[in-house]
């Protein structure tokens, strides 16, 4: 019976410090909108974000609007991220940008439902053109820490 006991607490020690790494990967965010030329549902939570340390990349795959078109990943380097802005007004400031296509703003009821969590990823393309990504996500400032520990430039809060 102790040396049961003994194992179950050690399986327990080891699971604890599993699960206490930080997560590099969320697959559970909307992709609202920004300067991609992507068409995603307002409705759908499959996009995911996936930040690696290796060969340092951010890379995002997109889940398209419609069943037939495939999914979309992009990659952006964490040296070419100028900006991350989190929190409500980050849709203010991705919607701002040159190009960006985002969907309408749902109205909130007196305020009391907009409390949503926001991330603007704001970085320098490919053609060194600026570009903007919102994404929304319970997860969202787990995304933020580790952009930041990645990019080294703060997180920003917007309201």
């Amino acid at each position: 019976m102790r040396k049961a006991l003994g194992y179950l607490l050690a399986i327990a020690a080891i699971a604890a410090a599993a699960s206490a790494g930080e997560r590099k990967s969320w697959n559970k965010v909307r992709y609202v909108g920004g300067t991609l030329p992507i068409k995603a549902s307002a409705y759908d939570w499959s996009t995911t974000v996936t930040i690696t340390s290796n060969p340092d990349t951010v890379e995002l795959t997109i889940a398209p609007s419609s069943v037939f078109a495939h999914q979309q990943k992009m990659k952006i380097k964490p040296s070419s991220i100028t900006a991350v802005i989190s929190g409500p007004g980050a849709w203010q400031r991705v919607a701002e940008a040159d190009g960006a296509h985002l969907v309408s703003k749902p109205p909130s009821l007196f305020g009391l439902l907009a409390q949503h969590a926001f991330l603007g990823i704001f970085y320098e393309g490919d053609d060194g053109k600026p570009a903007a990504i919102l994404l929304e996500s319970y997860f969202i400032d787990q995304i933020g820490r580790i952009l930041e520990a990645v990019t080294g430039k703060p997180v920003v809060y917007a309201r």
